[in-house]
């Protein structure tokens, strides 16, 4: 089976349409995976250059697409999040 994640392996170098190609097949994965509206948390730990100040992402399923934006809040790595406003009926649940 070919390895499409470290191509180095199989005597290839990297290259920049490698990383490209996983970036890509990984967010089409988590867009078929989360639902609209979901998302999770992921902190950002020397792994990824954001900027300084960004310390957690959060990647989430909007319009058919997955999108990566700083969070501020302070839930940890993997918790599942849902930016979807509550419905009547969940709200009602809470009351």
């Amino acid at each position: 089976m070919e390895n499409y994640t470290n191509p180095e392996q199989s005597g290839q170098e990297q290259n920049p349409q490698d990383l490209l190609n996983a970036s890509l097949i990984f967010a089409r994965a988590l867009g078929l995976i989360l639902n609209e509206g979901e998302g999770i948390v992921v902190d950002i730990n020397g792994d990824v250059i954001l900027g300084d100040d960004v310390n957690k992402v959060i990647v989430f399923k909007k319009d058919e697409q997955v999108h990566i934006f700083k969070f501020e809040e302070d839930l940890p790595e993997g918790t599942a999040v849902s930016l979807n406003p509550p419905t009547e009926e969940q709200t009602e649940e809470v009351k």
